[in-house]
């Protein structure tokens, strides 16, 4: 089977169906995940729902960065993002640790 090429696929998602609809679109596709995790959370989920609805919203994602122009500022939040989580990771790691200890 052929590579997909991402960015022509997503670049005419854009030219023909327009920006405004693919922004709505991301739109619908985030909300159709929410739906399957809340599903999930009330044990009613099912994985290639998730999966499925995962995909979308990446894909749709993918449009929203090139309606914006915007790959090279949501990897630098992505990166601070990363970088503050690791560093809550560890200081939860080590509040549980002095806990453990004080047991």
């Amino acid at each position: 089977m052929n590579k997909i090429d991402e960015e022509k696929i997503y670049n005419d998602a854009i030219s023909v169906f327009g920006e405004t609809s693919q922004k709505i679109m991301v739109v619908e596709e985030m909300s159709e995940l929410i739906k399957e995790m809340c599903k999930d959370l009330r044990n009613r989920g099912n994985i290639e729902n998730i999966a499925d609805e995962v995909a979308d919203v990446e894909v749709t994602l993918a449009q929203i960065k090139k309606i914006y122009n915007i790959h090279k500022l949501v990897e630098s939040h992505k990166d601070f993002k990363l970088r503050r989580l690791s560093e809550r990771i560890l200081e939860n790691k080590m509040i549980k640790k002095e806990h453990d200890n004080d047991k």
